[in-house]
């Protein structure tokens, strides 16, 4: 399986041949490598962790070729109202098969919401996944902080790559994503993400890099790629 991160907490995921994308953020997004449009634009599966713009970003866009959106049941009736109609709906503790992907939505710990025409958009709850492609078991925590739960994701899902958010300020920072790896969670493969983006977000890898004890982790550049 290959991954690349498409800046901030964008990914594209390829595996025999599909393409999963998670939160595709790429026009407006500072650090996205405008080269990969073209490979983003032939997404099959777009998956989506909650209804802020840095993370719906080109959303409605994408989904006029993508074969299904997947979010929580609220983003999914937005999207409808949008005219998208290819969008698979589910909540947190669901799980759902399509086409040979596995998702699997869990918590975060954010918010969920934007402000449209001068209304503020409820979003449903923020979420995460753990999405089985590729013969790989990969935690997109989304945006989130800390929480203990993260240890009942390690005990039913068991996933061996986790993408964790490490920017601050709106998420966790390097001590708190640091905590989750070497506690909470048990995995080969740790790529940060949401960091870098803006100078708001003042989580550094390296930082990172130092305080994880346990699992290896992959710093990718924007753009960057890992076949696992």
């Amino acid at each position: 399986m290959k991954i690349i991160w498409l800046g901030h907490s964008a990914f594209l995921f390829e595996s025999g041949g599909k393409k999963v994308v998670i939160d595709p953020f790429l026009t407006g997004n500072p650090v996205f490598p405008k080269e990969l449009r073209e490979l983003a634009d032939g997404v099959d599966y777009l998956l989506l962790t909650h209804l802020h713009s840095d993370h719906v970003g080109d959303a409605l866009e994408l989904s006029k070729k993508a074969s299904k959106v997947i979010a929580i049941f609220e983003i999914c009736k937005w999207l409808e109202l949008k005219g998208v109609k290819n969008y698979d709906p589910m909540n947190i503790g669901g799980t759902i098969e399509v086409a040979g992907l596995v998702v699997h939505m869990v918590p975060a710990l954010h918010s969920s919401g934007f402000i449209e025409n001068g209304s503020i958009v409820y979003g449903g709850n923020p979420c995460g996944y753990v999405i089985e492609f590729g013969g790989h078991r990969i935690y997109h925590a989304g945006d989130t902080g800390l929480f203990l739960d993260m240890q009942l994701i390690q005990r039913l899902f068991s996933p061996d790559i986790c993408c964790l958010p490490i920017g601050d300020r709106f998420t966790m920072g390097p001590r708190e994503a640091s905590i989750a790896c070497n506690e909470f969670l048990d995995v080969q493969t740790i790529i940060p993400m949401h960091f870098d983006t803006f100078p708001v977000l003042t989580g550094k890898a390296g930082q990172f890099k130092k305080l994880v004890k346990r699992g290896s982790v992959l710093v990718l550049e924007p753009g960057g790629s890992v076949e696992l």
